[in-house]
């Protein structure tokens, strides 16, 4: 009797999963949309929604985040390095970048994007089964790549003409970075542009795709996913401040 009441219950989310039906429920419905991807992952389909945003962002925004990033880099050790000659050369190629690079660098943003979600699932599948999850690495990566769709998709479509209209990447913020001036090589900044709307949105559906697919409950859900991004941002955050 057990099995029987039991079994068809994984059956009934998926009757209205859709490719529309989940981006939609994802923003709306993340309880519904877990539930659908505890049923039938498709990661690899979120990955590409989230490839084609981080792309498209970084191709179309590509002349002015380039010079930006030069500027920048004549702050640090390495740009300090560079002769004045150079980097005028440098700053004329990255105001006018031409199609074919800008085709490279949407391959080049797409696959990283990919990469680094892939090792973040990699990441909170460990702490997971340390805490006891039962959930598959596809049911983890599912979760994770789903709720990327928010913070590196739907964040990056917001901030795009944000950025177009105000010709500037660095001065855009979508976080608690708007509470400082905006400079890249301060760890007040980096540390406050962490705690953004679209980054902090994703890691409560990750925390509600974890309640879904492993068991856990609202407050075990929610530690096992706060700790690990907040570890993994930190070092980033670290990482960035040695090179600089």
């Amino acid at each position: 009797m057990q099995d029987d009441s039991i079994t068809p219950a994984p059956v009934a989310p998926a009757s209205g999963d859709g490719f529309l039906a989940r981006l939609g429920a994802i923003i709306s419905s993340p309880g519904k949309a877990m539930e659908w991807v505890r049923v039938a992952p498709r990661w690899v389909t979120a990955g590409l929604v989230i490839m084609a945003a981080t792309g498209l962002f970084s191709a179309a925004t590509m002349h002015i985040a380039g010079p930006e990033q030069l500027e920048i880099m004549k702050e640090t050790k390495l740009g300090r390095l560079v002769t004045s000659e150079d980097h005028a050369a440098q700053m004329a190629r990255a105001e006018n970048p031409s199609i074919a690079k800008r085709v490279v660098q949407f391959l080049s943003a797409a696959a990283g994007i990919w990469t680094a979600t892939f090792i973040a699932a990699l990441v909170y599948l460990l702490f997971t089964r340390l805490a006891g999850g039962t959930g598959t690495l596809k049911q983890v990566l599912g979760v994770v790549f789903w709720a990327g769709i928010i913070s590196t998709g739907l964040g990056s479509l917001v901030r795009l003409p944000l950025v177009l209209a105000k010709g500037s990447v660095i001065e855009v913020s979508t976080g608690l970075g708007l509470l400082v001036e905006p400079n890249p090589l301060s760890l007040s900044y980096m540390t406050l542009n962490s705690f953004d709307l679209f980054s902090l949105w994703s890691v409560a559906v990750t925390s509600i795709g974890f309640e879904k697919i492993h068991g856990f409950s609202r407050g075990k859900a929610a530690v096992v996913t706060i700790v690990p991004w907040a570890l993994m941002t930190a070092v980033v955050i670290g990482i960035t401040m040695a090179i600089i």
